[in-house]
């Protein structure tokens, strides 16, 4: 009978070490993952490290503002891992415009040419933003009363044709205007079609713009319009809705 007792006791202990060596290790392994997953799982941008107000530095001027008033800007650089690299990235120009208040385009998130853009309007304190378009800010005129503004916007394709278009902003209520009539918002505001070689207000709510005289605004038609030296060019008139306002440009690019 003691020949098999010392044999099953020899089973049973090396049964019982197996299964606290099981133990032990499953316990480690599990802790490390937990504490793997821990460390690994974190949100991109915490809240509490972005600062709330940013002071933006462009060619020579700076312009402080608080991220809270540009909910748009804020949700890019919460994306963003390196959020105080984009803030150093962005750029802004501002508007020469008669008021208290100051207007500037804020330029970020830059592709090889086309940047997003936002229209801020801050009194130093408390600010304003309008979503604008995506592409190459050129250059703007206001109105003659200083209501409103028309921004344009440039679309390279290649070294030669160049396509631009037209946005209305109401200065005041920081919206966009559309155009009275959608077969010219198409092709001069919402989808870059034409050149605009030149633009001026004609009053408050009208102003003409000078555009290649094509039948079609195909890319071909279009290089070979540039590389002429007789370019034959047309005016539009185009009319602003005096009633109708956008909280925002209303087709991304």
């Amino acid at each position: 009978m003691k020949k098999y007792v010392i044999p099953f006791l020899l089973l049973l202990l090396v049964g019982s070490g197996s299964m606290v060596w099981l133990y032990l290790y499953n316990s480690s392994a599990s802790g490390a993952t937990e504490t793997a997953s821990t460390e690994t799982v974190r949100p991109q941008n915490e809240l509490s490290t972005l600062p709330d107000l940013v002071e933006i530095k462009s060619e020579g001027k700076s312009i402080k503002l608080s991220l809270n008033d540009i909910p748009q800007y804020k949700n890019y650089l919460l994306n963003e891992a390196d959020f105080q690299s984009e803030i150093a990235r962005t750029q802004f120009t501002s508007l020469d415009i008669p008021s208290s208040e100051t207007y500037a385009i804020l330029k970020y998130g830059c592709g090889t040419k086309d940047c997003s853009t936002i229209l801020v309007k801050t009194d130093g304190n408390k600010s304003e933003s309008l979503t604008m378009p995506v592409g190459i800010f050129q250059d703007y005129k206001v109105s003659s009363d200083h209501k409103k503004v028309l921004i344009r916007y440039a679309y390279d394709e290649g070294s030669l044709v160049k396509r631009q278009i037209l946005v209305a902003v109401d200065l005041e209520k920081l919206k966009i205007i559309p155009y009275t009539s959608a077969a010219l918002e198409e092709p001069f505001m919402l989808k870059p079609t034409w050149p605009i070689i030149s633009y001026d207000w004609i009053d408050n709510n009208h102003f003409n713009i000078e555009t290649a005289a094509l039948e079609t605004s195909e890319y071909s038609a279009l290089k070979n319009w540039f590389s002429s030296e007789n370019r034959k060019t047309r005016k539009v008139t185009i009319g602003l809705d005096v009633n109708k306002r956008l909280n925002e440009y209303p087709k991304a690019m």
